[in-house]
């Protein structure tokens, strides 16, 4: 067993489980996606992990960086977009598939080796959401096994579905078996998506500064693109972060903060340009502020601020109404296009769905035409066009069979926050809420990054969240 005394080991436990880790991986994404610094951050976050997995007390501090090293590419390394980015196989792809590999062995020998938690103690752990997170994978794996997609799209459609089984599935898995839950604070979670929330916004400032975003006066929101994803994904994820900054307002002493950061991922979700984002953006700003004002008086007595702060956008808005309408023309006058453009994919999913009912047509399309952003011919071979919806995604991709799977996991899901709510699984529970809510109208559930959020406040719901374990009043809350 290690020797934890040591002074080099102690110094980085509490920088580890220290706000200062947070804000230094916050720091790097933020300089990674701005600044095209992927060859010099991507290694340290690689060392980190290395270190996490080697010698960290548990494995809590390699979540932020699952969450972190998803949206640090930059604009300039979109692999769907540059086919010599850093991450491709000619720019450099084979030596981050090595390292990744070597991350991967430091991992398995921790697991098996850990004294605490590793060994038959890791895989014996009681996992309530694990049945329907395999019978989910399952199903992707077998997705359209009888429609004739497997003789042209088999292994691609194999490894794709691996990869969604991964996102949902992976960080649920590790955390929970790897993390000493009893000594998590409260607050990690929240804390996580709040400093992710103002990466979002760097990140979004940097495309204003140096995309192009704004010509002669009006936003271009198709500029609005960075290495991970459009103003669509940026803007879904700026509103997965909302509860969880509401959650914050509960602790007085961050109260103010939270409130402030939840305003101003607002404006980060406004200028994101996502219609539907602002859309669910804001019933989720609103049910989060009465859930947070309901449950203490400091939210009641910020009502007033939160008028005020409306009250003088509206003015701002009234007083240059001219201005904006032309600043936004573009994102807010494109009528009802996008939408009609669902309404085909839609209608073009469940003809493929009504094709091959039991097991579906594969993550491929058969017969469909639908947008695909990437202009990688290499990319969008493994990485399939999506329906824009969960449901119709499910059944088009794998029939009734992967339907069921994925209805039998929202059922686990549900059960898991109605169970022993309390309030951190009430803000846990509508971010996930969200998630699934934006996913009626984009494909974000089956994008990488959200999901690892996803799966991440799974697992503190099941194993962090429970009230024997919890430590909520006043005076009693762990620091971080």
């Amino acid at each position: 067993m290690l020797d934890r005394n040591r002074l080099l080991m102690q110094w980085m436990d509490r920088f580890l489980y220290s706000p200062r880790y947070l804000i230094t991986v916050s720091v790097l994404t933020a300089l990674s996606n701005v600044f095209s610094l992927e060859v010099l951050v991507y290694p340290v976050f690689i060392l980190l992990a290395m270190y996490i997995f080697l010698f960290a007390k548990d494995l809590l501090p390699v979540f932020p960086l699952f969450i972190f090293g998803y949206i640090s590419p930059s604009g300039e390394n979109n692999p769907g977009r540059n086919t010599e980015s850093i991450f491709s196989l000619s720019g450099g792809g084979q030596l981050w598939g090595v390292l990744i590999i070597m991350l991967a062995a430091c991992l398995v020998y921790r697991l098996i080796v850990d004294p605490v938690f590793g060994g038959k103690k890791f895989i014996r752990k009681k996992r309530k959401l694990l049945p329907g997170m395999l019978l989910l994978g399952a199903s992707y794996a077998i997705s359209g096994v009888f429609s004739g997609q497997w003789q042209e799209h088999g292994w691609q459609n194999l490894l794709f579905a691996l990869l969604q089984f991964f996102a949902v599935a992976g960080i649920y898995y590790l955390l929970s078996g790897a993390v000493l839950w009893e000594d998590v604070p409260d607050t990690y979670l929240f804390w996580v998506g709040i400093c992710v929330g103002y990466v979002l916004l760097a990140e979004l400032a940097g495309m204003y500064l140096f995309a192009e975003v704004i010509i002669n006066g009006a936003i271009f929101r198709d500029h609005i693109a960075t290495g991970w994803g459009h103003y669509n994904n940026i803007g879904a994820l700026f509103v997965m972060i909302l509860p969880l900054c509401f959650y914050l307002t509960g602790k007085k002493r961050y109260a103010n903060f939270a409130y402030i950061s939840a305003f101003l991922f607002c404006l980060g979700i406004i200028f994101a340009c996502s219609r539907s984002a602002i859309l669910f953006g804001f019933v989720v700003y609103v049910v989060s502020f009465a859930f947070s004002a309901y449950h203490n008086k400091h939210s009641r007595l910020l009502f007033r601020v939160h008028l005020l702060l409306v009250g003088g956008l509206v003015l701002i808005f009234l007083l240059f109404k001219g201005w904006f309408m032309h600043l936004f023309k573009d994102p807010f006058g494109a009528g009802m296009w996008s939408s009609f453009m669902r309404l085909d994919a839609y209608k073009e999913g469940i003809k493929q769905f009504l094709q091959h009912p039991i097991f579906g047509g594969s993550f491929f399309p058969i017969d469909a035409d639908i947008y695909e952003w990437s202009t990688s011919e290499a990319f969008t071979s493994m990485f399939p066009a999506r329906w824009h919806n969960t449901l119709i995604q499910v059944l088009a991709t794998g029939g009734l069979v992967c339907f069921g799977a994925y209805v039998f996991h929202r059922v686990q899901t549900l059960k898991l926050f109605l169970k022993d709510a309390n309030r951190e699984k009430l803000f846990a529970g509508l971010s996930v809420l969200a998630l699934l809510a934006m996913s009626c109208m984009d494909c974000h559930f089956f994008n990488i990054g959200p999901v690892f959020l996803y799966s991440g406040i799974l697992a503190f719901a099941e194993f962090g969240m429970q009230k024997p374990n919890r430590l909520d009043a006043p005076g009693q809350e762990k620091s971080l």
